[in-house]
């Protein structure tokens, strides 16, 4: 039988297994609060509901983990990354910037074995609530550093995955020529770059589009996430 924190978590999930648009809506005061602070304009959460434990950025929700399967992907942006992942060449080198809870660099360790995922992440305190309460790995490849510093680097990938994009407040560089084109110079010849985009604004979804065309040369693979502000793009180099 059920419990009535069951019944509560099981209504937020939809028939693919994903959560809801509703869940994403009151995360923000749904479930037990375990961890809460707040930096100049910034305040982190960590709330919980059964073994589903969630990270906020300003009430905003980032990620989301099922402690008892870390690898599992609940938000439905994620299991569409992971579809246009499947039928690629399994990948050595993964960059990825944004770390939230680590959902996407679980799913990759998991799925994987033997890859090396580095994890981008500027705020020092989204680091430590990876470590402290979503079980990251103390010794995993977690840089606290700049997105935009990091890809001027020399290091290649066989993937970068971006993930930094806000309705609210994405970063300027983020629609800037130079940062693709760092990208792209990043990525090792038939590498991938993938984006989880957001943004209310479709002339910010054009502005990018046509930023990867200059710098990549073809047009980038998009598909829309329903009932959702997402659309993933994805585009080879």
């Amino acid at each position: 039988m059920l419990s009535y924190d069951d019944v509560i978590m099981e209504k937020f999930f939809t028939s693919s297994d994903t959560l809801s648009t509703d869940f994403v809506f009151h995360c923000h005061d749904f479930g037990h609060l375990i961890y809460w602070q707040k930096h100049g304009q910034i305040s982190i959460q960590v709330r919980q509901e059964k073994q589903y434990r969630w990270l906020l950025i300003n009430d905003t929700l980032q990620s989301v983990i099922d402690r008892d399967d870390a690898s599992r992907l609940l938000l439905p942006h994620l299991q569409q990354l992971a579809a246009l992942w499947q039928p690629l060449p399994a990948p050595k080198t993964v960059l990825e910037l944004g770390l939230g809870a680590g959902a996407i660099r679980n799913y990759l360790e998991s799925q994987y074995p033997g890859v090396h995922v580095t994890s981008i992440e500027k705020d020092p305190e989204v680091i430590r609530c990876y470590k402290k309460y979503f079980d990251g790995d103390a010794l995993s490849a977690l840089i606290c550093d700049d997105a935009e510093r990091v890809v001027q680097k020399n290091a290649l990938y066989d993937w970068i995955i971006l993930d930094l994009f806000s309705q609210e407040d994405a970063p300027n560089f983020l629609f800037d020529h130079k940062f693709y084109q760092n990208i792209r110079n990043r990525l090792n010849r038939g590498g991938w770059l993938f984006i989880n985009f957001l943004s209310s604004h479709p002339s910010q979804l054009e502005q990018l589009h046509h930023r990867l065309i200059t710098n990549f040369g073809k047009k980038p693979n998009e598909v829309a996430i329903p009932d959702y502000l997402n659309h993933i793009i994805a585009v080879s180099r």
